[in-house]
């Protein structure tokens, strides 16, 4: 829950979350967003968080997602953020992730910078594509997320793209 809504506040790092999460106020509701009773006075440590998170199956937390957007559709807090009263405003993005010199994986994209020259290199990749829910300026939720990536260990002659990625998404 506490990386959900640092990512949904646009937190830019763990670190920031756990200086503006740990008030009492905080703590008292992420536990009653989460449906639970308090058990502790501090909210959890960004290392802790991220050894878990390696463990969680990413199945398992889109599910996560999807049940905190219908919650938050059924609780009919954002209704006034309808386009004509009517409508919910889902907006498609692509974000790179992270890049790095050296490999990544046989997954990851790539791309070569001044090629041809002497100082040629190549950069890997990871990007993803999200259809996100906006129910506030400042408020948008990723309701579904497809990585653009490469079939692991298999040469290509083109690689992945958003516009693949995108049907992919919708499917």
């Amino acid at each position: 829950m506490t990386r959900i809504l640092s990512s949904l506040f646009y937190i830019s790092s763990m670190r920031k979350t756990s200086e503006k999460f740990n008030s009492s106020e905080m703590i008292k509701n992420i536990w009653h967003l989460s449906g639970e009773e308090q058990t502790v006075e501090e909210l959890p440590y960004w290392e802790t968080i991220n050894r878990y998170l390696e463990k969680v199956d990413p199945e398992k937390l889109q599910d996560i997602l999807n049940r905190l957007c219908s919650r938050l559709l059924c609780s009919r807090a954002f209704e006034n953020m309808r386009i004509r009263g009517k409508y919910w405003q889902v907006i498609i993005d692509g974000t790179q992730l992270c890049s790095s010199r050296r490999e990544l994986d046989g997954k990851s994209l790539h791309r070569t910078h001044n090629k041809g020259t002497e100082k040629e290199y190549q950069e890997n990749y990871y990007y993803v594509l999200e259809a996100k829910l906006v129910l506030h300026p400042k408020i948008l939720i990723s309701i579904q997320t497809e990585f653009v990536d490469n079939e692991e260990g298999k040469e290509m002659e083109k690689q992945d793209c958003e516009r693949k990625a995108c049907w992919r998404l919708f499917l």
